[in-house]
């Protein structure tokens, strides 16, 4: 037979466990649970409250190397400053209102140092029996290093690490070989190197080392793309090269139309597009021209040879007769001899000869005379070598919209199209700005068109919980809620338990006594302390007291019930 338990008899299962239950109701015993509980409530809220005034950490240098990063948090500890350690990244985090505090005080001691040192290592004790190789070793080291920092002060580059191919100098060798380097950049995410940029990496690089040619640095991203072209002067690079001097060219004039037009017609009222047709040929010109109708004397020079004898001197072709000497001359005074010759010999040798101008004098053999004149001609020497780039050809189109023009009357803004005056007025600025032409045989197109309306593309806004600025709105908030919810589900029960008031219906459900007609009244709040008392009982007890409050006065015990199930509702 099973035993029954005492609780069905009314007396309860043990008179210690229903003595500590009665603790409770000593006023010392409440008071002190009120403390307690207040105090535990106290301390959450400040708790809470100091969580949610707490700053965000982030670090304080990103991607640290685990050297720098333990270095970089012995410093920040040794100053004082407030530091996490990322359990992930193992990342040194800071306050964010004091990060640039902490940067500055770790610049002032040289941190973080980084994996390599550049010329630092030439103030450190390089010690006793230190080879030439290390020597050398250590200081292409730090000069590959220096070279690195200089790289990865550009803007886009995020890191960088150069590596230099120097050859060993030697006396016996008469050619020496070339030196050359290799330079790795790291860009940061959405950036990228102009080719003026790669450029200057490259001189800075090939003027820092002696004996490096700008052709024999070669320069690629962490990617693996060569930013340097291989051959400078192959036909490749070339046309790559005329290309982009194309496209800068006519956005150079596309720039001059904009900027012209934009302050008479209004931002966003004009498009232009231009097509320059730029000669790259190289030409070569050699000439040489005379002008003989400019020709001057430059030097003259004049000869003259006189050779002077007496008359009877020999004359005429050698022979026999030419070796007879001559006649003898008659006396002064005297009659001519008889001529022997025929008489118009005769007349020749009695009438003189007459005065012939410019006749050699009787004693005169010969005479010869020259001159020599040099004249400076007119001689024109060019050499001539056209520019690489020389602009053939121009063509401009222009497009305009219409202007807006508001109604005096009734204030309505309608786009009206320009009139040809308007029109003419633009095309003139247009070659003006272009620098037209005719005869190169450049041409210019405007016309005016009503621009189709276009809407900005919607930008999707980040999720919330990727907005940082409502990061730390969201921790106040949450704390706030955590608060309330503690106050309401914490406190206010057992403010409201330890508060009232003991029953003596308590007393008597646990004797197992009937419910007194005083517990159930009409006042709620009796109700619900006698409710509260009864459902601190055993089942058993509760079920008797259900029992006999029933039985007892049923009507008082339907109310109370209907008191319960409004309260629920």
């Amino acid at each position: 037979m099973a035993q029954v338990p005492e609780a069905v008899a009314g007396t309860p299962i043990n008179p210690q466990l229903a003595s500590l239950r009665g603790l409770k109701d000593l006023p010392a015993v409440r008071q002190l649970a009120l403390l307690v509980g207040l105090a535990l409530a106290v301390a959450t809220g400040v708790a809470l409250f100091s969580w949610t005034q707490q700053p965000a950490y982030v670090p304080v240098f990103p991607g640290l190397a685990e050297k720098d990063a333990s270095e970089v948090a012995d410093a920040l500890r040794a100053g004082g400053m407030p530091l996490r350690v990322d359990a992930g990244t193992g990342a040194v985090l800071v306050p964010g209102d004091k990060v640039y505090e902490a940067r500055m005080r770790l610049a002032g001691q040289g941190l973080p140092r980084g994996t390599a040192m550049g010329f630092e290592m030439i103030q450190q004790d390089q010690g006793l029996g230190t080879s030439q190789f290390i020597e050398n070793a250590r200081y292409q080291l730090a000069l590959e290093t220096e070279l690195a920092r200089t790289v990865s002060s550009l803007q886009p580059v995020k890191a960088a690490r150069v590596h230099l191919a120097l050859p060993k100098a030697s006396p016996f060798v008469r050619r020496q070989d070339a030196a050359s380097a290799s330079v790795l950049v790291e860009l940061y995410p959405g950036r990228q190197l102009e080719p003026g940029q790669v450029s200057s990496i490259v001189h800075i690089v090939a003027s820092s080392v002696p004996n490096l040619d700008a052709g024999a640095v070669t320069v690629i991203d962490q990617y693996g793309h060569l930013l340097t072209q291989a051959d400078p002067n192959s036909d490749m690079t070339q046309s790559v090269q005329q290309f982009e001097q194309t496209r800068r060219q006519e956005a150079d004039y596309v720039r001059r139309i904009e900027d012209l037009l934009t302050p008479m017609l209004g931002p966003g009222r004009v498009s232009a597009q231009v097509a320059a047709d730029l000669d790259f040929s190289v030409t070569e010109e050699a000439r040489e021209s005379y002008k003989p109708d400019g020709a001057a004397v430059r030097s003259e020079q004049s000869s003259e040879d006189l050779t002077r004898g007496p008359n009877n001197a020999a004359q005429g072709v050698p022979g026999s007769l030419s070796n007879q000497p001559a006649a003898a001359a008659p006396a002064q005074g005297s009659a001519p001899a008889a001529a022997k010759t025929p008489s118009a010999a005769g007349a020749a040798a009695t009438q003189p000869a007459p005065s012939v101008p410019g006749a050699l004098p009787d004693n005169t053999l010969s005479d010869s005379k020259s001159s020599t004149r040099n004249y400076e001609l007119d001689r024109t020497l060019s050499h001539t070598r056209q520019s690489v780039g020389r602009l053939r050809r121009l063509s401009v189109a222009v497009l305009v919209d219409n202007l807006p023009q508001r109604d005096a009357k009734t204030g309505k803004v309608t786009m009206v199209p320009l009139s040809k005056d308007e029109m003419a007025k633009v095309e003139s600025l247009v070659r003006e700005a272009v620098g037209f032409d005719a005869g190169r045989g450049d041409t210019v197109s405007v016309q005016n068109a009503q621009f189709a309306a276009t809407e900005a593309p919607a930008i999707a806004p980040l999720p919330l919980w990727q907005r940082p600025e409502l990061r730390d709105i969201a921790r106040q908030v949450l704390g706030s809620l955590i608060v309330l919810v503690l106050i309401f589900a914490v406190l206010r029960p057992l403010l409201r338990n330890l508060l009232g008031t003991p029953r003596p219906a308590a007393a008597a459900l646990a004797g197992g006594g009937a419910l007194p007609a005083s517990a159930i009244g009409d006042d709620r709040v009796s109700l619900n302390g006698a409710a509260g008392e009864v459902m601190a009982l055993p089942y058993e007890q509760k079920l008797t007291a259900a029992r006999t409050a029933v039985s007892q006065d049923p009507k008082r015990v339907a109310q109370l019930v209907k008191t319960w199930i409004g309260d629920d509702g």
